[in-house]
């Protein structure tokens, strides 16, 4: 019994931090190099880690939407991709309404290798290739070059906040646990 509870303590630990992994915002340094509309399909096995239809995103007759997207390229040089959709007042809630005026803020920073201007992005999601999957832009921030640093104060305030939680709760548990013992050990003599 002991193992089983390890397991699904693990398991449950692991599925939280893949949440806040995805639901988090996080903040990349990166060269915008191109940005655009497209006329997507968005998968039935990923439409989970896209925008709900009730942001106002519009599909066609055959099921596809017109979607923003940024190609961006990493300090490493590897390039990046972002998606730019309105996430309305649904998960996560980042009420962000203002997906044109982003986009019109990305083609105005686009630059080149050689003229590089460097740009923090923050955005939450995950990139998966295979699945189509893109995280989704919410900022750009103009940083003085590639070796910028910027702190991510949003998701440190809420791992600080479910710490502080995850900690009064494992207090509170200790005490239930406590006097339900010392309860139990007076029953029985």
């Amino acid at each position: 019994m002991y193992y089983a509870r390890v397991v699904i303590g693990v398991l449950f630990g692991v599925l939280v931090f893949a949440f806040l992994d995805y639901a988090l915002p996080s903040q990349n340094v990166v060269r915008i190099s191109n940005t655009y509309n497209r006329l997507t399909n968005i998968p039935a096995s990923s439409s989970l880690f896209w925008a709900a239809d009730s942001t106002g995103t519009v599909e066609n007759a055959r099921g596809q939407r017109d979607v923003r997207f940024m190609d961006t390229v990493r300090p490493n040089g590897r390039v990046f991709v972002y998606r730019n959709e309105d996430t309305g007042w649904v998960w996560p809630p980042y009420f962000k309404y203002d997906s044109a005026n982003l986009q019109a803020e990305a083609t105005n920073l686009q630059s080149t290798g050689a003229d590089p201007i460097w740009v923090n992005v923050t955005a939450y999601g995950w990139r998966v290739a295979p699945m189509s999957i893109y995280p989704n832009a919410i900022s750009i921030n103009s940083v003085a070059g590639p070796d910028a640093r910027p702190t991510n104060w949003p998701a440190m305030i809420v791992c600080a906040v479910l710490l502080a939680l995850l900690a009064l709760v494992w207090r509170m548990w200790g005490q239930f646990r406590e006097t339900g013992l010392r309860r139990f050990r007076r029953k029985s003599t």
